[in-house]
């Protein structure tokens, strides 16, 4: 089978013929229809994680999607033909402290997808059953395929949120996760208040349900927000340590600013501001598999599907240089 192989951090990928996956009795063999490029296998081609133990060579791709090729002979839930996708969850203990208290996506022995074993820029890729998850009819598979990380990683806070109905949800940085943040968020019921740098996203973030919307270039963004009374609950999803300290003085009292964004550079934080209407800052990583098939039913509910661009197995590299320089359009899947 084709696939897409990182050999070397730092070089090109390799489009090479590799084995077809073996089958274990717990596993599936999917037949690839959708695999998403996220900005998360930009930071491991390009070898930003090599302490994370990445085995090489690897195949990357944790935004997986397609139809069930073969079922192990311990599968029951799963059969030849049932459309799926894969996560970037792959395996976790159910035993560590972390799982036990139903955070699995943060189980310290955790398997994940395309990063400690293989993933799917290829045209077949095997999985545990147990984490493998039924897409519902409905939902593309194709354009599908960028739920199972950035529309996990935006519903999973709203999920804990609890009702959202007629509160102010704000989403700072309408990209690949914040626009599934703006649909998802409207969905629910909240008052959902974009935030944009620049013009050129005011059309799209209205489109896609927001109410309002900020140009944190004309003013700083918190200000903005914090004059409309404060946002209940703040999505951070641009990676901008600068977006991060305007956003704090734009929640409500008890409103939460949620960090999904991957910001590697210092922001200040002024403690004394987060005591006035108890401010809090959390991170959000992925979510459950009880998160990602109540997010998948939700989505095909609500008819919420990520804006994408389709390239060819083939033309990673090119997928993976146009997203270095930010030209990228919210979500790229590959297709075989």
């Amino acid at each position: 089978m084709k696939a897409a192989v990182c050999e070397a951090f730092g070089k090109p990928l390799v489009i090479k013929d590799v084995p077809e996956p073996s089958v274990g009795p717990d596993d599936v063999l999917i037949r690839m229809k959708g695999c998403g490029v996220c900005h998360s296998d930009l930071h491991l081609v390009d070898g930003d994680w090599a302490d994370w133990g990445t085995p090489l060579p690897i195949i990357p791709g944790h935004e997986v999607t397609g139809v069930v090729e073969k079922a192990g002979d311990q599968v029951t839930g799963l059969k030849p033909g049932d459309p799926v996708g894969v996560p970037w969850m792959q395996y976790a203990c159910g035993q560590c402290p972390a799982c036990r208290a139903g955070a699995e996506m943060l189980c310290p022995a955790q398997k994940s997808t395309g990063v400690t074993v293989h993933g799917g820029y290829a045209e077949r890729v095997k999985a545990p059953a147990a984490f493998t998850h039924r897409i519902p009819e409905g939902l593309d598979l194709v354009t599908a395929a960028p739920l199972l990380c950035a529309g996990i990683t935006v519903y999973s806070p709203l999920r804990r949120a609890g009702n959202l109905a007629g509160k102010t949800v704000a989403v700072a940085g309408i990209g690949g996760l914040g626009h599934l943040g703006v649909r998802i968020a409207a969905a629910m019921g909240a008052h959902v208040v974009a935030i944009i740098r620049g013009e050129e996203k005011d059309a799209l973030a209205r489109e896609l349900g927001a109410h309002e919307v900020i140009d944190s270039r004309k003013e700083k963004a918190g200000k903005q927000l914090a004059r409309k009374g404060g946002a209940d609950l703040i999505l951070l999803t641009g990676i901008s340590a600068k977006l991060f300290e305007e956003c704090i003085p734009g929640l409500g009292p008890n409103g939460t600013l949620v960090v999904l964004a991957a910001i590697a550079e210092p922001a200040k934080v002024i403690p004394a501001a987060l005591l006035t209407g108890q401010k809090r800052i959390a991170g959000s990583l992925i979510g459950t598999r009880d998160d990602m098939d109540a997010m998948l039913r939700f989505a095909a509910d609500h008819g919420i599907a990520p804006i994408v661009e389709r390239h060819p197995l083939g033309t990673v590299n090119d997928v993976l240089e146009r997203m270095r320089q930010g030209k990228i359009r919210l979500r790229a899947v590959l297709t075989p």
